[in-house]
């Protein structure tokens, strides 16, 4: 019996270190590999790690359209010290998760999953209990849901009432449905990743469509927390460190947009 028990707990503390434990840094270099797809015609760019090919968690030789991205994810894993930050890049896991593609998401999935925050978006219900937030809304959000409708041409309306959900119409859905599918596969990738960090599409769309920087997209997707904070107070330490963990994370994905829409760079002579 004791036996047994000991086996059981050397493999929940095996396990638990393993789970814990960072990978050490294995390399010393980070360069770039360019060549032409054989299959496609386009240039496509390799990272290398000492001369190793970087590949995805599923095996795959990472392969990035765009220079800046690769120079960007390149960066990342220059930047690393002793030990592999893994979860902290991000760049890098987009790109890992659009080539892999673990969960077999098509375009057509991605795209209704980011339309189903249309109809409950934050930014579309103002709370009128509490005459300060209201005010903010007014303030921090009316402006991103005008300039959806102006980018989009179409007429979703804030609702004042738990009742009153028809913010969007079949029409309204339809045109921003459009807009979305008409980034390409890795792009909605890092679009659905903006919209599920800040849980809100208007406020992802604003920050891609640079309506805004994102630091004042965390503001608005934080805006009832820090109403609170206002009267109540907060622990400085764990709402600080919960912004710097939203600022990564959709400052990463309208990145990730950007260089999968727009592969040029430009150059100053």
């Amino acid at each position: 019996m004791s036996s047994s028990l000991g086996l059981i707990a050397r493999r929940f503390v095996s396990n638990q270190a393993s789970a814990l434990t960072k990978p050490k840094k294995f390399y010393k270099e980070v360069t770039l590999a360019s060549e032409v797809d054989e299959k496609t015609g386009n240039q496509i760019h390799k990272i290398l790690l000492d001369h190793h090919v970087l590949k995805t968690q599923g095996g795959q030789v990472l392969k990035l359209d765009s220079y800046p991205l690769a120079l960007a994810i390149a960066q990342e894993w220059s930047s690393q010290d002793e030990f592999l930050q893994l979860g902290q890049m991000r760049l890098t896991g987009l790109a890992f998760t659009s080539q892999d593609n673990p969960l077999e998401q098509s375009a057509d999935t991605i795209s209704q999953k980011i339309l189903d925050y249309v109809d409950g978006d934050t930014v579309l219900f103002f709370n009128t209990e509490s005459s300060k937030l209201h005010r903010y809304q007014e303030e921090n959000w009316a402006p991103l849901i005008k300039n959806l409708n102006s980018d989009l041409g179409i007429q979703v309306r804030p609702s004042e009432s738990i009742l009153d959900c028809d913010v969007a119409s079949e029409t309204d859905k339809d045109k921003i449905d459009r807009w979305v599918r008409q980034h390409n596969f890795p792009a909605l990738v890092g679009l659905q990743y903006a919209t599920e960090s800040v849980k809100s599409f208007i406020i992802a769309y604003n920050a891609i469509r640079h309506h805004i920087d994102p630091e004042t997209a965390i503001d608005a997707a934080t805006l009832e927390q820090r109403t609170q904070a206002e009267t109540w107070g907060s622990v400085e330490w764990a709402h600080g460190l919960e912004r710097e963990e939203l600022l990564s994370r959709l400052s990463a994905a309208c990145l990730f947009v950007y260089f999968n829409s727009n592969n040029f760079t430009s150059k100053t002579v």
